[in-house]
């Protein structure tokens, strides 16, 4: 999944990044509840809307998971148990193939969090959605996130087509 190549040293680039051994989707949570004072002055900060993280998953020896706020939602990628993430600037954009679809992340950090990766599902948050819609909604998009996509082609429906599939 998250693959990178050798980089030079940079100045603003951060050390690398131990994994996490535990679920850090608490920790996550935590730290999006710690930035939620900075953030209520935004016009679009819907105050309704929890800071929710659902469990995050284990992919590849990476976490993966789903991060609602009152002022977005994001799909955010952790280093897993046992794995180091070599230096990056806050900032830096990488394309990271999930088994959806290819995404394009950002690399972000928390004062708890050294670095993880962001990709922004929605931001800002639709103002029909309710609190418990915006729970579901991150919930759901998780599982979309780690689903395989039904690639059907519709069938070729030309009588010649037909034909040859019943001479086989």
């Amino acid at each position: 999944m998250y693959q990178h190549e050798k980089t030079s040293q940079n100045l603003t680039a951060l050390s690398g990044v131990d994994g996490f051994r535990e679920n850090p989707a608490a920790l996550f949570q935590r730290e999006m509840e710690r930035a939620r004072p900075n953030m209520n002055s935004l016009p679009f900060f819907r105050e309704e809307i929890p800071c929710y993280c659902p469990p995050f998953v284990l992919l590849d020896n990476q976490w993966i998971g789903t991060a609602l706020t009152p002022w977005m939602l994001s799909l955010v990628i952790l280093p897993g148990p046992n794995q180091e993430w070599e230096s990056r600037s806050v900032g830096d954009k990488l394309g990271v193939a999930l088994p959806y679809k290819t995404l394009m992340f950002t690399v972000s950090q928390l004062q708890q969090i050294p670095y993880y990766l962001s990709h922004s599902l929605a931001s800002p948050l639709d103002r029909n959605l309710t609190a418990q819609q915006a729970v579901q909604l991150a919930d759901d998009c998780l599982k979309m996130a780690l689903s395989f996509p039904l690639n059907r082609t519709p069938p070729d429906l030309n009588r010649r087509n037909i034909l040859r599939a019943m001479v086989k």
